[in-house]
């Protein structure tokens, strides 16, 4: 992404850490997880924050509202605690 982009990133600008957008999302509650998506959901950069970390193979982390594992992005069931990963297709 280009500087002017990463100044409108949601994630930069919210009241949660940004830390908290490249953790691993096994190690987040469901609550930051949730929180997470909805800062994504709104980012007006959303697409090529995903366009970048897919050309970069960023291999975790939240981007472009996906969580990433090894480097693929992954779909996270939110209804539970216990959530559970699949891979994108």
């Amino acid at each position: 992404m280009k500087d002017k982009d990463l100044l409108l990133a949601k994630c930069r600008v919210q009241s949660v850490p940004t830390s908290m957008f490249f953790e691993d999302f096994e190690n987040l509650s469901l609550k930051e997880k949730k929180k997470i998506l909805t800062i994504c959901s709104q980012c007006p950069v959303k697409d090529k924050c995903l366009e970048d970390a897919l050309a970069h193979k960023n291999t975790y982390g939240v981007w472009g509202g996906k969580f990433f594992k090894k480097g693929r992005p992954m779909s996270i069931a939110l209804d539970s605690e216990k959530s559970r990963a699949k891979a994108s297709a």
